[in-house]
């Protein structure tokens, strides 16, 4: 399970994903991941959309633009009419508050996503905006991993 986790559709390290995040997980948290992924098998086999990030709710862009973001990395799985965001913050250091675009017809305006998983403390909830159609704004601990649905 382990090595299926960490092949999570970006191929072949996606401006250092595994290297920078996802290898550097405690067993304790892969483990959570790991029943996390039995619990919601979306996580690996739903189709895979990266998703632009802004840091001022403004301006998006894809981290693999020549000016995106390369310290956010966030995609999302979607399978039957349910999304799950995935965000890891590459920064060793720093907090990253940014925005993170989900798709605009499956949330409602009033809509919430809730956090499955982050490697470190991360808000339990976070309201759907209209900004770049809709987004959530996470905030992500350095070196940090999470997960909403």
């Amino acid at each position: 399970m382990r090595q299926k986790l960490l092949d999570i559709h970006l191929s072949p390290d996606f401006l250092g994903v595994r290297e920078d995040c996802l290898e550097k997980l405690r067993p304790s948290q892969m483990e959570r991941l790991e029943s996390l992924i039995r619990k919601y098998p979306t996580l690996l086999s739903g189709a895979f959309f990266l998703r632009s990030t802004s840091r001022n709710g403004t301006i998006f862009s894809y981290p693999d633009d020549e000016t995106g973001d390369k310290e956010v990395i966030a995609w999302s799985r979607i399978s039957d009419d349910n999304e799950i965001l995935c965000a890891m913050n590459l920064d060793q250091e720093n907090y990253a508050i940014v925005y993170v675009t989900v798709d605009d017809v499956m949330h409602p305006l009033d809509g919430s996503m809730k956090c499955l998983f982050a490697s470190d403390l991360s808000p339990a909830e976070l309201n759907i905006e209209v900004r770049n159609g809709k987004a959530i704004r996470l905030t992500i601990p350095p070196h940090a991993l999470v997960i909403y649905c």
